[in-house]
């Protein structure tokens, strides 16, 4: 157990691996409540909502175990291998994740719905849940650009994916505030196009990325 507690805590990659298992149980009682609360209100706000949950802790838990399968995969041709195939497959994640928010702002444009929070209080932990995001999933493709390891950095993109996508959710919020006629739909529409570039990232990431991956580690 030890020796566990180690590797996780004493390298980057670790405490993040380590911080995602535990997002992952956040995430799957988020996903679980919204998908519960959809069907019995038959609300299709929360079953899009509950779907992109799915998705997210999906992804995270399939890079938890190709990290795990990585690490003790001796052979460091095989290794790339397993890390790059993910990689690929994380561009998939993110087109799907981008795809349902797509799919929900176009709902909340068409029938001008979307819940939000009101009250300061809960406002206050909206907007800053969402800047935490951003802050820390901005810093972290900083920092996994340095270590060339495409768990680590899938990791990170698919963080930093759903930081911009909650983006849309923190700007509905606020605009809710100033002039709730226009709120929802002005938010559809920039989720709309945030979702859109993350669909074009996640197909572009399944390609071009993945062979430039390739070259730099074969190179070293």
């Amino acid at each position: 157990m030890k020796e566990k507690i180690k590797k996780y805590a004493h390298s980057y990659t670790g405490r993040v691996i380590a911080l995602s298992a535990f997002s992952v149980a956040v995430y799957i009682v988020s996903a679980a409540f919204k998908l519960i609360t959809g069907i019995r209100l038959n609300s299709l706000w929360y079953i899009f909502n509950g779907c992109y949950c799915a998705v997210l802790v999906a992804a995270r838990i399939i890079s938890i175990y190709t990290y795990e399968k990585a690490e003790r995969t001796p052979d460091a041709k095989q290794r790339i291998n397993v890390e790059t195939r993910f990689y690929k497959r994380g561009g998939l994640f993110i087109f799907l994740m981008a795809a349902v928010y797509f799919v929900l702002c176009t709902y909340m444009f068409t029938q001008d719905y979307a819940v939000v929070a009101e009250g300061t209080v809960m406002i206050a932990i909206v907007v800053g849940i969402v800047v935490y995001k951003l802050v820390f999933s901005i810093y972290g493709l900083h920092m996994t650009r340095k270590l060339h390891d495409r768990v680590t950095e899938t990791l990170k993109t698919v963080s930093f994916t759903d930081a911009g996508i909650s983006l849309v959710i923190a700007f509905c919020t606020l605009l809710n505030v100033v002039d709730k006629t226009a709120a929802v739909k002005s938010s559809a529409i920039l989720g709309m196009i945030i979702s859109a570039g993350f669909m074009v990232s996640g197909m572009v990431m399944t390609v071009s990325r993945n062979r430039r991956y390739r070259m730099v580690k074969y190179e070293k």
